[in-house]
């Protein structure tokens, strides 16, 4: 009974509220869809994975992905995806948390050892 006095008592108010989420309803997803748009353009790559030929896709500005069909490491040449090396820097599965990778060399030095 209270909200249908409210609704009397100040329809400019609630008409108005209802038509501003009226409006935002149909105005902002074509909005955010343009804008999303526009962005991926600019920053997503996509072109076939060289192992399997699968679309792979991955951020222009990373550099690197990962092909979601066969789990090959991409690295980005020009407009295309290349298998990467382990010898190319960023993560790769098996770095460490810090976005290193780890090639496996341990630097250790040696005392002479004597056979008795």
């Amino acid at each position: 009974l209270l909200p249908i006095a409210l609704i009397i008592a100040f329809p400019g108010f609630f008409f108005g509220l209802f038509n501003t989420f009226f409006l935002a309803a149909l105005i902002l997803p074509p909005l955010l869809s343009f804008g999303f748009n526009f962005w991926k353009e600019r920053n997503v790559i996509e072109a076939p994975c060289p192992q399997c030929g699968q679309l792979a896709a991955g951020l222009k500005g990373q550099g690197f992905t990962q092909c979601f069909v066969c789990g090959s490491q991409l690295s980005l040449r020009g407009d295309e995806w290349r298998l990467r090396s382990k010898y190319e820097d960023g993560p790769q599965a098996g770095g460490s948390k810090y976005g290193k990778v780890d090639n496996g060399v341990i630097d250790v030095e040696s005392d002479e050892v004597i056979d008795v």
